[in-house]
């Protein structure tokens, strides 16, 4: 049986296929032969008026075209007609319907474009869109981050914020590929004459070599970039006093690695004023005035945006504000502990 991503992939080009007899389909098609038919083979079911559920009109008034609930996850889906260029008024209307559902997610499309809606992020309802996909880019970009933004598993197991971040790790890299494409492609050409060398491949490694492009450009140039990730690290996960928070571990050898604490992860407001946590309190303090940390509640706050760490303790006491050993505290989703990855053995005091 094909995987979620390979039947995504089959309907995104059936749909492609189709668009070019029947442009700027109206809303009521939209929602039949564009997203119902993704959301079916992502893996959700469709038929299932407790998962996929239409129209339905809260106690508040707000209503979405569909709210999808599976497991710890849920969004709402709000849909327009291709023609529409989607805004803030559409963002407006999604974002506040799936926040008195409870979830900060919400997705907005025309069929077309695909925005997704933060209500954890400051600002405009412009500013809240943490992700966007279009239809139309090459190869297989736009299924294969649709399948990744539709994952079923994800979505039910509450790890969408990991799959978000994966998501635009990738748009960026092809972004920063794109860039040395257009930049040192002349850079190359214009070694290939100056030296009559045969091929574009010899002309890059001869430009790295004489330091006028670096190796990593020289293989984004030669089609040997690496793929990325769906994640860009390891993910792991830390719960204490209420909070949950997720973090990405980037190993490197000789060091305690990078820590990543990802947006969405809750953490404790309580206070240390024992003299040692002077510093701790100051990034603490500056992170809550310029909105990085955002109060949920009397006991909690969340993190607006990711932010990195040097040590595994560092990351979990900003979630527990107590000395605790990260290397214990931080688990992989088969209940691991960071030790189980550590690169090589380099001592962590706590804190």
């Amino acid at each position: 049986m094909p995987s979620a991503p390979d039947r995504i992939r089959e309907a995104v080009t059936h749909i492609q296929d189709w668009l070019t007899y029947t442009p700027n389909p109206g809303e009521a098609v939209v929602r039949q032969a564009i997203v119902l038919r993704l959301l079916h083979a992502a893996g959700f079911d469709i038929w299932n008026p407790s998962e996929v559920v239409p129209e339905e009109t809260n106690a508040t008034g707000n209503r979405a075209d569909f709210l999808i609930r599976t497991g710890c996850g849920a969004f709402a889906l709000e849909l327009k007609g291709m023609n529409v260029t989607l805004g803030a008024a559409h963002y407006q209307q999604a974002a506040t319907y799936a926040v008195n559902e409870g979830t900060r997610w919400a997705i907005v499309t025309n069929g077309r474009v695909w925005a997704v809606l933060d209500e954890h992020l400051p600002g405009r309802w412009e500013d809240r869109v943490a992700l966007k996909l279009e239809l139309g880019q090459e190869d297989h970009t736009f299924a294969d981050d649709l399948a990744a933004l539709l994952d079923v598993d994800t979505w039910r197991s509450g790890r969408f914020p990991d799959a978000l971040h994966g998501i635009r790790q990738r748009q960026q890299q092809r972004l920063d590929e794109a860039r040395i494409r257009r930049e040192k492609t002349p850079v190359v050409e214009q070694v290939r004459q100056q030296f009559g060398i045969a091929t574009f491949e010899l002309a890059a490694q001869a430009a790295a070599e004489m330091n006028r492009i670096t190796e990593t450009e020289r293989d984004v140039l030669i089609g040997h970039a690496a793929a990325p990730s769906v994640t860009g690290g390891i993910p792991m996960t830390f719960t204490a006093l209420g909070c949950t928070a997720r973090v990405l571990y980037f190993p490197e050898p000789g060091t305690k690695g990078l820590w990543r604490l990802l947006a969405g992860s809750q953490v404790s407001t309580r206070l240390r004023e024992d003299p040692g946590w002077k510093n701790f309190n100051t990034r603490r303090a500056a992170w809550v005035q310029d909105g990085t940390l955002k109060q949920i509640s009397d006991t909690q706050y969340e993190l607006t945006r990711d932010c990195e760490f040097t040590s595994p303790s560092d990351a979990a006491c900003m979630v527990c504000v107590r000395p605790v050993s990260g290397w214990d505290a931080w688990k992989d989703d088969q209940g691991r502990t960071a030790q189980h990855y550590r690169a090589a053995p380099y001592p962590d005091p706590v804190p």
